[in-house]
């Protein structure tokens, strides 16, 4: 008779050995040697074009390694301030493609040998300027013009929002308050932070953050939106 012990506990010992075999070919991979680093410049006024904040709804990176059997990119987001940095990459041939608010595509090739810089251009579909004050009754006043990269592209709509943390877009978990202005190219909006019960309610963490807040401008031209850089301002108790 088959003594039914004898088979569970060999059939115990089989799958210690498969599960140590796995985990030695795991441990046996070798790891990154190198990263990419590098920033997303305008080709017109060779400053850093400003992007989405990095996570869900950020720029996507997409790296595709060359002269290997690799099948799928390596995809990580870029930062808000246009800049971007993957510190696991292993060393080798690569086309960087940046999937971002660019007309055209933004790619370029590079070897990555070791942490490696490697630099981009691209142009915007919009170019946005955006200046702003804060009063002593935390009256915030920011100022903004729009310029479209090619006049006949449409401009839609130019939105102004404020947030306690340098995260700051449309999306909606990314602002306090957002003010859609329509199709205003260049003007000024106020923030009267006194009287909005956001601001009220949460200065408390505000103030942990040492009294900072954020404003941002965007601008939507052909259906596609760019931004400002983030403007960093200090609230009054």
């Amino acid at each position: 008779m088959i003594n039914m012990k004898n088979i569970f506990f060999m059939l115990g010992v089989m799958l210690i050995a498969v599960m140590n075999s796995c985990e030695n070919e795991i441990d046996n991979l070798e790891a990154p040697n190198g990263g990419l680093h590098g920033t997303v410049y305008d080709m017109e006024t060779n400053k850093p074009i400003p992007l989405p904040v990095e996570g869900s709804g950020g720029v996507l990176v997409s790296l595709f390694e060359i002269g290997t059997n690799a099948t799928a990119s390596v995809d990580f987001r870029a930062n808000a301030d246009g800049s971007y940095t993957n510190n696991k990459v292993f060393n080798g041939k690569y086309r960087v493609v940046v999937n971002g608010p660019f007309i055209g595509v933004c790619e370029g090739y590079t070897t990555v040998n070791g942490q490696t810089q490697y630099d981009l251009k691209a142009t915007p579909f919009s170019r946005i300027a955006a200046s702003a004050t804060i009063s002593a009754r935390n009256q915030v006043e920011i100022a903004f013009k729009v310029n479209k990269a090619d006049e006949s592209f449409t401009f839609t709509n130019v939105s102004v929002m404020w947030n306690y943390t340098p995260r700051v877009d449309e999306n909606n978990a990314n602002y306090v308050t957002k003010t859609a202005k329509g199709k205003i190219e260049e003007g000024t909006h106020v923030f009267e932070l006194a009287n909005d019960k956001q601001f009220v309610e949460n200065f408390y963490k505000i103030k942990a953050n040492g009294n900072k807040i954020y404003v941002r401008v965007s601008a939507t031209v052909n259906g596609v939106v760019n931004y400002s850089d983030t403007i960093e301002l200090i609230a009054n108790d």
